[in-house]
């Protein structure tokens, strides 16, 4: 036997390989950040955003004294018939991984129907395409407008299968303005831009056909578009509503709709459509309106205009179906829950990768030192800790 089949299969390993793998079994990394540096960042660091935060919170109390009746605020009561309503629910999720020589996307969707607190019916699910990008420098980008575009996709074909009462879009009714091509972007995001635009045009526009009303529950946000109509841009909207809204109830929404650059090209891409001016407006002029369904912070609804004269009712069948600990609708929820792509699954994935790729070692397709294709960028975390299972793929047959 030669001196290189006598090594351990973790041996025989590239160096760059086995850092990826080891990770998995090492501690906890040790703080070794110098005693100055932290007395900076978390004792004195500390005492001055608690400070900015204070601040903070005089300017939004100044701000709701200020306009005190201003935001029209309506009261909502709990109502089962109207929870009992049927709706399609989705989602989608996202959690690639980047390695030294590429990214891999990984991201996927599942759209649901459920009335009330039960799903009727087996959810429609949509995996993103396996691909590996080695010149896209906008990984992240690229990743959230394609599992934004199968969201789209899936949610139509269960609009088009279960004829709901309300469609309920885990997210924004709209791509979000950072998802924009930049002038240096590659022609695949460029391309992949255009086809979630069309697909999210596509969505809206059935739904306006078929009078089915569409909304997106926005759980996170960062908008001030209220705070800075009174002049004060530097609060989130958020911190004004919390506030202002009690459990149960939501502001009427805002006169005017959302503008900018992702509303214009919405509008030119249903144009290229041939879709109607009149009807163009209907279903790309989209509102915002605030709702408190839980213990948490308020929510916001992003509401297309055809569906305003409906927000009392989608608002009620929201607050009604929503868990009071966090005020997420039942829908919403176990779409979230059935899509969403941890960092464990993530990580299960990227070893199911390592062992067909030893495997194609073994065969002898691929050359060992090849295997640093595979190794992760550095810096890039392992939220994994099976042991069991990488001793599994480094304990079979050892390779010369």
């Amino acid at each position: 036997m030669t001196r290189e089949r006598r090594r351990k299969p973790a041996e025989i390993l590239p160096r760059a390989f086995r850092e990826t793998y080891f990770s998995l079994f090492s501690g906890p990394e040790p703080e070794t950040l110098h005693a100055d540096l932290y007395r900076m960042l978390i004792d004195e660091g500390t005492d001055v955003i608690v400070q900015q935060l204070k601040e903070y919170n005089r300017r939004r109390r100044r701000l709701l004294s200020r306009i005190r009746g201003k935001i029209e605020v309506r009261r909502l009561k709990r109502d089962e018939k109207i929870a009992g309503l049927q709706v399609v629910a989705s989602d989608a999720g996202n959690n690639g991984v980047d390695l030294r020589s590429a990214f891999i996307p990984l991201y996927a969707s599942t759209a649901l129907t459920a009335k009330g607190w039960n799903i009727i019916d087996e959810p429609i699910f949509r995996a993103g395409k396996p691909d590996v990008w080695a010149d896209e420098f906008r990984t992240q980008q690229r990743e959230s407008l394609l599992a934004f575009k199968i969201q789209c996709e899936v949610t139509e074909e269960a609009v088009e299968r279960w004829d709901p009462d309300l469609v309920l879009i885990d997210g924004s009714l709209l791509l979000n303005f950072w998802l924009l091509p930049p002038p240096d972007s590659t022609k695949d995001y460029i391309r992949n831009f255009q086809e979630a635009l069309l697909s999210s045009v596509g969505l809206l526009h059935y739904c306006y056909e078929r009078g089915i009303p569409i909304v997106g529950f926005v759980k996170r946000t960062r908008i001030n578009h209220i705070c800075k109509k009174f002049r004060v841009p530097k609060l989130r909207d958020t911190a004004l509503m919390d506030l202002i809204l009690r459990l149960g109830e939501y502001t009427l929404p805002e006169d005017e709709p959302m503008k900018g650059r992702i509303v214009n090209s919405y509008r030119k891409k249903a144009e290229e459509l041939g879709i109607p001016n009149r009807e163009i407006v209907e279903f790309t002029s989209i509102y915002s309106s605030y709702i408190r369904t839980g213990l948490t912070t308020p929510f916001r609804l992003e509401i297309p205009e055809y569906c305003l004269d409906q927000l009392e009712k989608i608002s009620t069948l929201i607050f009604t179906t929503s868990e009071e600990e966090n005020g997420i609708p039942f829908s919403i929820s176990e779409a979230d829950r059935l899509t969403k792509v941890t960092t464990n699954i993530s990580n299960i994935r990227t070893l199911m990768i390592y062992s067909k790729a030893l495997d194609l070692v073994r065969k002898g397709e691929m050359n060992m030192h090849d295997l640093n294709l595979l190794a992760l960028q550095h810096g890039e975390p392992w939220a994994l800790n099976d042991g069991e299972y990488v001793s599994n793929l480094l304990g079979g047959e050892q390779v010369a």
